[in-house]
């Protein structure tokens, strides 16, 4: 588990919710990638899990568990893992995964 990396995943989840989008690219265009960069995560390998509607963590894993991307990520050799889960004022609520391998120093 990593603190910074569940930050951009929360931040992701809330922005979803709060701007009404389901994407790995936000409105500004922005990709999991460049949102782990401007966070200053350098990786050599990163992924991204979004689900939205699920009403428990448990449907949303379950989800991407039969979704064959979604489980590479899951089950892939990412060293690092950050979860953001966020729920809106309507009770919907969205789930990111960010992964990464951190660059070689």
């Amino acid at each position: 588990m990593d603190d910074e990396i569940a930050k951009v995943a929360w931040a992701h989840s809330k922005d979803m919710i709060i701007n009404d989008f389901f994407s790995h690219n936000n409105l500004h265009g922005e990709s999991p990638f460049d949102r782990m960069k401007k966070a200053g995560i350098t990786y050599s390998s990163a992924g991204e899990n979004i689900a939205i509607g699920q009403i428990d963590a448990i449907y949303a894993h379950e989800a991407w568990m039969n979704s064959p991307g979604h489980r590479a990520n899951i089950l892939g050799k990412f060293e690092r893992l950050g979860v953001g889960v966020y729920m809106g004022d309507d009770e919907k609520i969205t789930y990111t995964q960010n992964f990464y391998t951190p660059r070689n120093r």
